[in-house]
């Protein structure tokens, strides 16, 4: 394998069973013999949500379930350190699945995924922070939670607070935020990390256009200093902006691969 591939993700796939509806009791000896068989019924309903074994992973079509998600179907792609790459698709595509695998969320169904680098992920609003805790506590419990150190945190403070514009509440607790705030300090954490990999879910829609702005130039930065960036977003100027690169999913599958116009003008049409 090529020592510049920064991730690889290999035949991937996953999926989700969906819950079975619970059958309604017509009478109240079999509702009281139904809670005497409840705890075994429930932990095999659990067991059955997480095996997959009656599934064709290589035909999936072949599996007709209707309580059967497949949110990613046999996706497979690379791509080099320093690439700028969009995710794009309609709601349901499979996107944030993805990401979510790539964050080590959550682990595929099947096939393998590969990062080498460090990375760091902003997949929603204010993710790591404490309602509780104040900004400026959040900014070292969020940094921590991303692998920053306590001495890199205080080195990168005072650029963290003036990215996010939230100074004069920095010491107010964070559940007095609104969306937009949190989202401010979520992501100057995040981008301030120095990561090799930076992840980027549809975040940047809550914040304000001139943040918007804020955070595409960063990216920008970041990708032109040589590290990956994935970009998931609707807006499609930002992503012809941002990336060289575009994946686009569909139905959990890989649509299209390749450079950012063509891809976007195909998904437009």
């Amino acid at each position: 394998m090529s020592t510049n591939i920064a991730i690889k993700v290999d035949n991937v796939s996953k999926v989700y069973r969906l819950g079975a509806k619970e059958d309604a009791q017509d009478s109240l000896l079999k509702s009281l013999v139904d809670a005497v068989k409840s705890p075994l019924t429930n932990y095999r309903k659990y067991r059955s949500l997480y095996n997959f074994s009656d599934l064709d992973f290589d035909n999936p079509d072949a599996s007709a379930d209707p309580n059967v998600l497949w949110a990613l179907r046999n996706v497979s792609f690379e791509v080099n350190h320093g690439e700028v790459v969009g995710i794009i698709g309609r709601n349901g595509a499979g996107k944030s699945t993805l990401l979510k695998i790539l964050s080590r969320i959550t682990p595929p169904a099947r096939g393998r995924v590969e990062i080498h680098g460090r990375t760091s992920s902003l997949l929603e609003v204010g993710t790591g922070f404490h309602n509780e805790l104040t900004g400026r506590e959040n900014v070292y419990l969020n940094g921590t939670i991303l692998g920053m150190r306590k001495k890199e945190v205080d080195r990168k403070f005072d650029e963290i607070v003036e990215f996010s514009g939230v100074e004069k509440f920095l010491d107010t607790p964070v559940k007095r935020y609104s969306s937009g705030m949190r989202v401010r300090l979520a992501f100057a954490v995040a981008a301030h990390l120095e990561p090799e990999i930076l992840i980027v879910d549809e975040v940047l829609a809550v914040g304000d256009a001139a943040f918007q702005e804020k955070c595409l130039n960063k990216m920008q930065d970041v990708g032109s200093e040589g590290r990956t960036v994935f970009f998931v977003s609707h807006n499609m100027p930002a992503v012809t902006r941002l990336c060289e690169r575009v994946i686009m999913l569909k139905n959990g599958q890989m649509a299209d691969d390749g450079p950012a116009h063509d891809i976007v003008a195909k998904y437009m049409h």
